[in-house]
């Protein structure tokens, strides 16, 4: 006799009919470059499942490949996560394991999956996560920065205007922060951190596992030097140090030469990033917490020749 924890239900609409459902799904983490970092944990996970929930097909036939093994295989991306869900019932209710794998690294991190998670906790399938690498994680412990707690971002939004947002609610973030970046995206996310939240020390992670591996260490200035020195290519993680700086009081930045110095540096520094002066101004008073049209009279005054 079955136990109740055997059973979960998946509901037919056409015939309203319960059907027993057990299985595992395994979350296997896979190698992000280097094929050496395979375990046999996750090959024996593999060697139990009778489907695989794959990002991509045309990558993941070729781990199978390596390992000489032979797994039905089906994509599973953000357009058709959703769909896959019956497939996934279907193995489910026929008892048998499923497995959960991205192109390279942990699964679900950032990237699709998670619907199918949570419909197999649903269908008291037995949910395995398969340790393994995670990109982040590895260029996280190779910065050098405190990592007593940290933030993971995942990817900056497309776009300007979501970017700066996004970066003003970070700038006064005292965690270290990671983020994935592309390639042809680097340097245009390094100028904009260093505008918005300022230049701090940074680290970006290449290549990692692979043979050009590095870490490239500076603050914000350096690595777009390095960007207009050569060409960086391969997947990257960039890693920030969390804010450091004490609030200053600003109240007297006008009569303060030191703090007028730095606040209309920080306009000058919009402007060459080509905004109007009365964004430059706007977002150098959200910055400093100060009042935007004091920034502004006195941005005229200086910067009259350059607007």
């Amino acid at each position: 006799m079955c136990s109740v924890l055997d059973y979960a239900l998946v509901f037919d609409k056409r015939k309203e009919r319960a059907v027993k459902v057990s299985g595992k799904l395994f979350i296997i983490a896979t190698p992000i470059g280097n094929l050496s970092d395979i375990s046999t944990r996750m090959e024996s996970s593999l060697k139990e499942c009778d489907l695989l929930f794959v990002e991509d097909t045309r990558v993941s036939i070729k781990l199978l490949n390596h390992l000489s093994l032979s797994i039905p295989m089906l994509s599973c991306h953000k357009h058709n996560e959703r769909e896959r869900l019956q497939a996934l019932e279907k193995v489910a209710a026929e008892g048998r394991n499923a497995g959960l794998m991205s192109d390279a690294g942990m699964p679900l991190i950032s990237d699709p999956g998670d619907p199918l998670v949570r419909r197999a906790i649903e269908l008291g399938m037995t949910v395995i996560p398969v340790a393994g690498p995670c990109a982040f994680v590895m260029a996280l412990v190779g910065s050098g920065f405190d990592l007593s707690s940290f933030v993971f971002e995942g990817f900056l939004p497309d776009g300007n205007a979501p970017l700066r947002q996004k970066l003003n609610q970070l700038k006064g973030e005292r965690r270290t922060l990671a983020f994935y970046v592309s390639p042809h995206k680097l340097k245009h996310t390094l100028e904009m951190m260093r505008e918005v939240i300022g230049n701090r020390r940074a680290c970006l992670a290449r290549e990692l596992t692979k043979f050009y591996e590095e870490f490239l260490r500076g603050d914000l200035s350096r690595l777009i030097e390095i960007c207009d020195e050569r060409e960086l290519k391969g997947e990257m993680v960039l890693v920030l140090e969390g804010d450091q700086a004490v609030e200053k009081d600003m109240s007297e930045w006008l009569s303060k030469p030191s703090l007028h110095d730095e606040v209309m540096e920080h306009v000058r520094g919009g402007l060459s990033q080509g905004l109007k002066l009365s964004k430059a101004c706007q977002l150098t008073a959200q910055y400093f917490s100060i009042v935007k049209a004091d920034i502004y009279k006195e941005a005229v005054r200086l910067f009259r020749d350059q607007v």
